[in-house]
């Protein structure tokens, strides 16, 4: 199957997936990274009457002015699903326009790191002096929610409700829509937060930012089984990783197919690029995973899949 196949532009669809950065490390715009994108990890994922942002990387911020120009009815309910609070992963949160607008409604997920909750991690990111301006003054209603492996984030059928945290495995497997959550220590210093989308029978596993050694973690393992599409970390090659990578907190490509295997997953999509991998570099590394996993694809800025299509 070609991307094109799968990969479409459909707005209309309920289960839709769309990137808007997929670097990892730090943006890196200019002509080498001009297909792939230079923008640091965000993920728009419309999930029936649901919109959740997968990461506020440096993406996130032309996806905040997408969602203001198209926005129909009085309010934008968002929830923004924070795997950890490195750099490139909140980079964007400062100019996400919504942040600036009172019709939006704002619900952040998070990890507690370092002995801070969600909301200590993401307020100091808007908030003098490291931002000219104080996220609690501004219009937009935000609401934090600080998460634990082995919890769900369930969501109401209208997207007037809030969305609730359990821990009832029953609870979350009769829910329409479920975010299940799973820590991970394989990211130093402090750990990160796996995510787990299920609706309508289908699922999307993001995994950003693990480093797997000689073995994959097998908790991990049983997260991800089966899910239609794993978006994994696959920053760098095995050379790379061998000589001057190891120990920080990423995949290889390598890595990243060994897992799409063992879990059984149905496609791959290789995430977090190096920085310094151009264009070329990272269609040579899709082209190498296919020959251990047929079904991947390397993430590019604007790529959208459609779960539901009947061609997925």
């Amino acid at each position: 199957m070609g991307v094109q196949e799968f990969f479409v532009m459909v707005d209309s669809q309920r289960f839709l997936v769309r990137f808007w950065g997929v670097r990892g490390s730090y943006p890196t715009p200019g002509a080498h990274t001009v297909r792939h994108g230079g923008n640091t990890s965000c993920i728009e994922v419309r999930v029936g009457d649901h919109l959740l942002i997968l990461d506020a990387g440096s993406g996130m911020v032309q996806l905040g002015e997408d969602l203001l120009e198209h926005l129909e009815g009085p309010t934008l309910h968002v929830s923004v699903l924070i795997t950890h609070a490195h750099t490139d992963h909140l980079i964007g949160l400062p100019f996400f326009a919504p942040m600036f607008d009172s019709r939006a409604d704002i619900d952040f997920f998070g990890p507690a790191l370092a002995g801070r909750d969600i909301e200590q991690i993401v307020t100091p990111v808007m908030s003098p002096p490291y931002f000219p301006v104080e996220m609690r003054k501004l219009p937009s209603r935000r609401t934090f929610h600080t998460i634990h492996s082995d919890q769900y984030i369930l969501w109401p059928h209208s997207d007037e409700g809030k969305p609730s945290i359990v821990a009832d495995s029953q609870a979350a497997q009769d829910a329409e829509l479920c975010v299940s959550i799973k820590f991970t220590q394989s990211h130093p210093l402090n750990g990160a937060i796996l995510y787990r989308i299920d609706y309508a029978g289908r699922c999307v596993v993001y995994a950003t930012d693990v480093e797997w050694h000689d073995e994959i973690d097998a908790e991990f393992l049983a997260f991800a089984e089966g899910a239609d599409l794993l978006i994994h970390d696959a920053q760098y090659t095995t050379e790379d990783y061998q000589q001057t990578k190891h120990g920080f907190g990423h995949s290889t490509v390598a890595m990243a197919t060994k897992v799409a295997k063992a879990a059984h997953v149905q496609k791959l999509m290789l995430f977090h690029h190096e920085p310094k991998y151009d264009d070329a570099k990272l269609d040579a590394m899709e082209v190498e995973a296919r020959k251990d996993f047929a079904c991947t694809y390397s993430a590019c800025e604007g790529m959208e899949i459609d779960l539901l299509a009947s061609n997925y």
